[in-house]
């Protein structure tokens, strides 16, 4: 079912039959997807495929009891029968004394334009073919022994709908379309590390060049090895590298329901300075061509933007309406459903970086010594709690006396993020638009490094 208005009414339907079933309160929200993807394999095309679906979340409240169900199929038959399950689940299951209700009616929803695009929306199979083609083209033309090891490109369109029993209802549309290139080359050590490039956006009208030039440039400098020292030393990130870390640090801290357990080594830092004056952070759910970009979360409740660290202060959370009714605050449209779950949770949206003043380039020229990291791993196995993590810089280039000099290999970067964000010594002026952040890159002025001897 592709028309959002339909799947608004089948969300209306599954409240009415959720009271008629003896449910107190109830929510619904219905999404269909349709996605074009085609991936390469070693510089082949290995397939183009599309998958289209519908899935419809329903969950109840019998007093404080919950019940969740989904079902795949968006008619009215298939509704009462999940509507049904679900009143069935939350009549056996533990009351919650916490629960105090869900969203109410909004007199305002933002103005987000740029959501559609019919291009990307009716992109047709021989266009994506064309695109990666070209991708795949211009990449072993761009750099001698570079081979695409995975690479692609595809677009999305979804539909959505919510409604609720306190007269909440709300539908939505959108497309994303998105090209990457990882790939590798010959180099003295074997080969290079994958680099990886991709461009996001609402239409298909892809910036392939540019995704071609960062992965060329990037294995220019792995083909050439460089030791480093071990120390404190000056790291400039790229946007995807403190990313990932901060994704499993700080990102988890300043979640409300982690707030509210106690888990949050922040959640009594309100007002207080956490971070370099520099640095500014917001959580921007309404962000003209961000990715997470949307009329309103999945409750049905408006986005905004939310100021998470302004000049070093920390000033917000996050919240969806479970979390903000037990802490006595208002949602900040940050609810995300896990659609076959039945589950919300809290979740950021866009998270967006302020820039500073100079280009990346010119911070990097004053470098005397110290690394660039383009990407890490093992960023997961940071501890969200503390803090602290310890990752690998993948690929890590040495910078010398403002100079990219060649890659570092094994290098390692240990630390605590809250100590991390203390030591921003610059932010570049280049915001980059990645899948959940418009970020540029960020000069760390002291950051551990162990390079391997």
């Amino acid at each position: 079912m592709e028309d959002e208005k339909q799947l608004l009414e089948l969300c209306k339907f599954a409240v009415s039959q959720a009271h008629e079933y003896g449910a107190t309160k109830a929510e619904t929200q219905a999404q269909f997807s349709s996605e074009l993807e085609g991936s390469v394999e070693l510089g082949q095309i290995s397939s183009v495929n599309r998958q289209t679906g519908t899935g419809i979340a329903i969950r109840v409240f019998v007093g404080k009891q919950m019940g969740s169900a989904f079902t795949n199929i968006p008619t009215q038959d298939g509704i009462r029968d999940a509507v049904r399950l679900a009143v069935s689940a939350a009549k056996v299951s533990t009351e919650d004394p916490d629960f105090v209700d869900l969203p109410l009616p909004s007199s305002s929803y933002p103005s987000v334009d740029g959501l559609w695009s019919d291009s990307a929306a009716g992109v047709d199979p021989g266009e994506v073919v064309g695109q990666i083609v070209q991708l795949v083209k211009e990449a072993t033309q761009s750099e001698a022994g570079l081979v695409p090891a995975m690479s692609g490109a595809g677009a999305v369109e979804y539909h959505t709908a919510y409604a609720n029993s306190n007269g909440v209802d709300h539908w939505e549309r959108g497309t994303v379309g998105y090209i990457y290139l990882g790939a590798v080359a010959p180099s003295g050590e074997g080969m290079t590390p994958i680099v990886l490039s991709f461009d996001v956006k609402r239409g298909v009208d892809y910036d392939i060049s540019s995704v071609v030039q960062e992965v060329a440039d990037t294995l220019r400098l792995c083909k050439v090895s460089a030791s480093g020292e071990s120390g404190k030393f000056p790291v400039m990130m790229h946007a995807m590298a403190y990313g990932q870390i901060m994704q499993h640090t700080l990102l988890e801290s300043i979640r409300g329901d982690s707030v509210v357990r106690g888990k949050s080594r922040i959640g009594d830092k309100l007002g207080e300075t956490i971070a370099a004056e520099n640095l500014t952070i917001s959580d921007d759910g309404t962000y003209p061509g961000g990715m997470n970009t949307r009329v309103a979360d999945d409750e049905g409740v408006p986005r905004r933007r939310t100021t998470i660290i302004d000049h070093g202060v920390l000033r917000s959370f996050i919240w969806d309406t479970y979390w903000a009714n037990k802490a006595g605050v208002a949602s900040t449209g940050n609810a995300r459903r896990q659609l076959r779950r039945g589950l919300v949770e809290v979740a950021t949206t866009n998270v967006v970086v302020e820039p500073g003043r100079r280009n990346a380039e010119d911070i990097l020229s004053e470098i005397k010594h110290g690394f660039f990291v383009q990407n890490v791993q093992g960023a997961h196995s940071s501890n969200p709690q503390s803090g602290d993590f310890s990752i690998v810089g993948n690929p890590a280039i040495l910078v010398r006396d403002g100079e990219m000099v060649g890659q570092v290999h094994g290098l390692m970067l240990t630390g605590n993020v809250f100590d991390l964000l203390k030591h921003v010594g610059e932010v570049a002026s280049e915001p980059r638009f990645l899948e959940g952040a418009i970020a540029p890159d960020i000069l760390f002025t002291e950051v551990n490094v162990v390079c391997r001897q």
